[in-house]
């Protein structure tokens, strides 16, 4: 699977797409990034939201928020049903022309949390309703969402946005089409001409996360669909995903979801 930049139409609604979504336990989900901000309301299931390497256990019921230009994915830990919407990040910064000095969290303001849940639930009933005039009030909604929050939900950066995600997109690209094989971190720096120590650090710095532990779980991403959505032998999904040998890729597995993937794939009936 290529690994790219996503790059998310708002024209739908002015400034933003909304989704709703119902996604598979083995859903699989590539690392990305993109410029717009992600609201998610988890209507029903549970999931791992991963940001810049940073995990988060959401359950149904709450919310999360992705910032722009932070790299992230999501890991289905059951059948999930959600509205995403997808905040056009020009268009806040109409509203706040400082808000590269701003960041969103989620979890500042939480008596403000269940108004903010009605708000899009609301919102996502009347994007799929027949009014004539619905486009008004998802509108409406919309502009709820960016006020609350811009006054509810923002706080100072302590470091500098980072906007220059070019070069990180590439490397990233080239470790998800490049996965199978034997990656290290020599091969990379110098397939774009980097020492490895400097390789490291900026990788460290812009993902969270080293070089070998982002490969690891590109690796095991790609292997926990096989494990739910196949019959393939654990042996055939440990060389197909480039573990050195089925000990070490159950040796990863185990330590990542509790159970060797045999035993994961007979418990949560996955076939």
């Amino acid at each position: 699977m290529n690994y790219e930049l996503e790059v998310v139409d708002t024209k739908e609604y002015e400034s933003a797409k909304i989704y709703h979504l119902y996604l598979p336990h083995y859903h699989y989900m590539k690392q990305h990034f993109h410029h717009n901000v992600e609201l998610v309301y988890l209507i029903q299931g549970s999931f791992m939201g991963y940001i810049n390497g940073k995990a988060y256990h959401v359950c149904e019921n709450e919310l999360f928020l992705v910032n722009t230009n932070e790299i992230h994915y999501f890991e289905m830990l059951e059948d999930c049903q959600m509205i995403t919407i997808l905040i056009s990040y020009d268009a806040l910064k109409q509203y706040e022309p400082q808000i590269d000095n701003y960041y969103f969290d989620i979890h500042l303001s939480l008596d403000r949390q269940q108004e903010l849940k009605e708000i899009i639930q609301t919102m996502d009933q009347y994007r799929k309703s027949q009014d004539h005039y619905k486009y008004l009030k998802v509108i409406e909604y919309l502009h709820r969402i960016y006020y609350l929050l811009l006054t509810d939900y923002k706080i100072k950066r302590t470091t500098p946005l980072l906007t220059n995600t070019h070069r990180i997109q590439n490397i990233l690209e080239y470790i998800e089409l490049h996965y199978g094989q034997s990656l290290s971190i020599s091969l990379l720096a110098q397939e774009f001409h980097h020492s490895p120590n400097y390789l490291c650090r900026y990788f460290k710095k812009m993902c969270g996360m080293t070089v070998l532990q982002y490969i690891k779980t590109v690796q095991l991403n790609h292997a926990y669909i096989d494990v739910c959505s196949t019959d393939l032998s654990i042996a055939t999904i440990s060389h197909r995903h480039g573990f050195v040998d089925s000990k070490s890729f159950i040796k990863a597995f185990k330590q990542k979801y509790g159970k060797t993937p045999g035993t994961y794939r007979k418990d949560n009936k996955c076939l």
